[in-house]
């Protein structure tokens, strides 16, 4: 986790050395697959995505206008559910491009798609949703899409991207509270026995 914060840190120092980005664009970060990145088969593991989707859109929240935009209002970017869908695996020490792109938001949720790529093609296309927020009270995002520059008020995310999100909230809400000991799966309204 230091390992991760000390990533988040250096993104957030080199937003003042690096080129500013334009909110309105794709960004696109270029890294190499590193051996502690890959399992025993030698391919990224299936968390490695992850965290490199968390680097991208904290560098491209960092050196865009959205980083003055939140802050000034003293709000924090926080994550509310991320998606993913592998295709084909991706080797250790091969380059691959993560092209991040905002593709939407609402009334209250930034969509961000990510996809991998090496030689134009996909290796894998993660998507995530998050808000804004201050003590507990989420913020409408008009005003922070008008400061950060967006060339649009209004960018409705694709359909596809709205439909892998649609019944997170139904999920979250069939779960009954689990009485002590059991663990309730929704949908299959099974009841497995936690070992003591």
């Amino acid at each position: 986790m230091l390992f991760y914060w000390y990533n988040v840190i250096k993104i957030f120092l080199l937003r003042y050395t690096k080129k500013r980005l334009d909110v309105n664009r794709p960004f696109i970060k270029k890294f190499r697959v590193k051996a502690f990145d890959c399992d025993a088969l030698r391919v990224m593991a299936a968390y490695k995505y992850f965290i490199y989707m968390d680097y991208a859109r904290w560098e491209q929240f960092a050196r865009t206008d959205l980083y003055r935009a939140v802050l000034t209002r003293k709000l924090a970017p926080s994550l509310g559910s991320q998606k993913i869908i592998y295709r084909k695996p991706i080797k250790r020490g091969t380059r691959v491009s993560l092209h991040v792109e905002i593709a939407g938001w609402d009334n209250r949720w930034f969509y961000h798609v990510h996809t991998f790529m090496q030689q134009n093609e996909i290796k894998a296309i993660g998507v995530t949703r998050g808000l804004f927020w201050r003590k507990d009270k989420l913020n409408t995002l008009e005003e922070i899409v008008q400061s950060a520059g967006f060339s649009n008020p209004k960018k409705d995310p694709p359909h596809w991207v709205l439909q892998l999100f649609e019944n997170d909230s139904q999920i979250i809400h069939s779960m009954i509270p689990a009485t002590q000991g059991a663990i309730l799966i929704p949908e299959f309204e099974t009841v497995y026995k936690v070992a003591k």
